[in-house]
């Protein structure tokens, strides 16, 4: 598990690179006039290609999180605590988000990923809850769930919340588990030749164990500290 983490975390961050630093940043991407002249250069047509190749691996990550995102749900002795924790989360990392993806202290449009993890976590305490009821019910609230996500306009939303649910639903069938996991996130991933499912390859061989070094809170402070940072480089760098 914590190696999982840890490639995820470093999948996570070449896409940041690639969107952020480069795309955002070197080639001015939220100017449609400076993107335009940018890319009408030799030299920014270079930096493109090279952000298209981090975001390319970088799609790997939200499976990868997603998965495990499920898999610490089964596992915790408090569901709400887990729930409340990822939404500590995603407040703070709000603001970190709009200005490394809006350059924008608050934009209300687009809200950052771990929006849609709290959906996730609370649409499958609403499912284990309904685990007696018939299967149209647990599906209808997974329904509800990717609903909430696409009006909250939180990234990956409603696909994201479907593919921790059914990772969640699938937690004693390991094969329908993979496969089902690998073709939402091919589907996912249209656009970038369904990189994402490859992540499954690296989730095949996870036992089912943490590990032995405490890395708990690793994402929560990677995820905003990254973009904090990567903000700072480009504001400084283009004043």
């Amino acid at each position: 598990g914590n190696q999982l983490k840890m490639i995820a975390c470093f999948l996570m961050l070449c896409d940041s690179i690639g969107y952020m630093l480069i795309e955002n940043g070197v080639l001015y991407g939220l100017d449609p006039e400076y993107w335009t002249m940018a890319l009408a250069t030799e030299q920014g047509m270079r930096w493109y290609a090279f952000a298209k190749v981090l975001r390319f691996f970088g799609r790997m990550a939200f499976p990868i999180f997603a998965y495990l995102i499920s898999e610490g749900f089964i596992h915790t002795s408090s569901p709400r605590w887990y729930g409340i924790r990822m939404l500590i989360c995603a407040l703070i990392s709000e603001v970190p988000f709009d200005l490394a993806t809006r350059h924008m202290v608050w934009d209300l449009s687009y809200q950052n990923v771990c929006f849609t993890y709290v959906i996730a976590i609370f649409t499958m305490y609403l499912i284990k809850k309904a685990r007696k009821l018939p299967l149209a019910v647990r599906i209808l609230i997974m329904g509800a769930g990717a609903a909430a996500a696409f009006l909250a306009r939180s990234d990956y939303g409603a696909l994201g919340v479907v593919f921790i649910c059914m990772m969640y639903m699938l937690r004693n069938d390991r094969t329908a588990r993979l496969v089902t996991g690998a073709l939402l996130s091919a589907a996912e991933s249209l656009g970038y030749y369904c990189i994402s499912a490859f992540s499954f390859i690296l989730i095949r061989f996870y036992n089912g164990k943490r590990g032995t070094v405490p890395m708990k809170y690793l994402f929560y402070l990677i995820y905003p500290a990254h973009m904090l940072l990567f903000y700072a480089l480009v504001y400084f760098a283009n004043r």
